[in-house]
């Protein structure tokens, strides 16, 4: 072979592994930012869909996750046909009211709930003291639950267990859709229970203390909520007397708040400064007085 052939020949190895060794391709990077896009999007459809659960809601996570999306845009463009400011608001309620409506929901399935819990347990234990089966127990939950969720669940569970599903697996799927957290921790033992295959009478020692528990947790949140029950009402009262304030001048002295309604510092400036801290006021103020055991 012509040595300048074969120099030409190992030259152009060399560079090809040059190039190689100064830009990889795509393949790592590329993967790498592939790989943490598709874990964010799963960390996102697995939170909406624990939501949903908690919740109740007939919906599916992406409906949600878009609804998140689209509902502050769309406010943000609708107040934009007013001004800066005015869309600047729509796209705060379009991100805080989703999850305002969200959080009441799970908190009222949370409350409801909880109302359940020691009535759950103490049916569960009676029943494990009387040498049942985990079916049993699940059973003896339904028929004395009163919400029709938690009844719901504990229906599924028995189901799945004479279906020949794994009951650990059912267990913790159905833990994910409490809201109430005495709840979760009866799943929380009942998972643990059947993973370390104790019987159901030694699960029921368990739940005797956990009843204890729950029992305790409601009497600290209706004496919490008998305490901030008057805070709410002050802070309500504060909420509607500024706006009432500013409707009576409006009505019956309108010159007197004719620079906030009438100039360009005022409809641009104060109106939605105003509106922004009262929405804010009340929104601390139903934080601070919302509490719970």
């Amino acid at each position: 072979m012509d040595t300048a052939l074969l120099s030409a020949l190992l030259l152009g190895v060399a560079v090809f592994f040059g190039f190689m060794a100064v830009f990889p391709g795509p393949s790592t990077e590329a993967a790498r930012v592939g790989d943490q896009i598709r874990a964010w999007r799963s960390g996102r459809v697995a939170g909406a869909a624990e939501l949903i659960g908690k919740a109740r809601l007939e919906l599916s996570p992406r409906t949600l996750i878009a609804i998140t999306i689209v509902g502050p845009l769309a406010l943000g463009l609708v107040g934009l046909l007013v001004s800066p400011i005015v869309a600047l608001i729509g796209l705060g309620v379009g991100l805080v009211l989703p999850r305002l409506y969200l959080r009441y929901l799970v908190g009222s399935e949370a409350r409801a709930a909880d109302e359940d819990a020691p009535r759950v347990l103490r049916a569960m234990v009676n029943r494990a003291s009387a040498g049942g089966t985990y079916p049993d127990l699940f059973t003896a939950a339904a028929e004395v639950a009163r919400h029709r969720w938690v009844r719901s669940d504990f229906e599924e569970a028995t189901a799945r267990y004479y279906a020949n599903e794994p009951l650990r697996e059912a267990l913790l799927e159905l833990r994910r859709r409490q809201a109430s957290r005495n709840l979760r921790l009866v799943y929380d033992a009942l998972a643990v229970a059947v993973r370390t295959q104790q019987a159901a009478s030694a699960a029921g020692e368990v739940l005797t203390s956990l009843g204890e528990a729950a029992r305790a947790n409601r009497s600290i949140a209706r004496a919490a909520a008998a305490e901030s029950r008057g805070l709410r009402l002050q802070a309500a009262i504060l909420a509607v007397v500024i706006p009432g304030l500013f409707l009576y001048l409006s009505a019956v002295n309108p010159e007197l708040i004719a620079p906030a309604t009438s100039t360009a510092l005022g409809q641009f400036v104060l109106l939605p400064a105003g509106v922004l801290l009262e929405v804010t006021g009340i929104v601390l103020s139903w934080r601070i007085t919302r509490l719970e055991a």
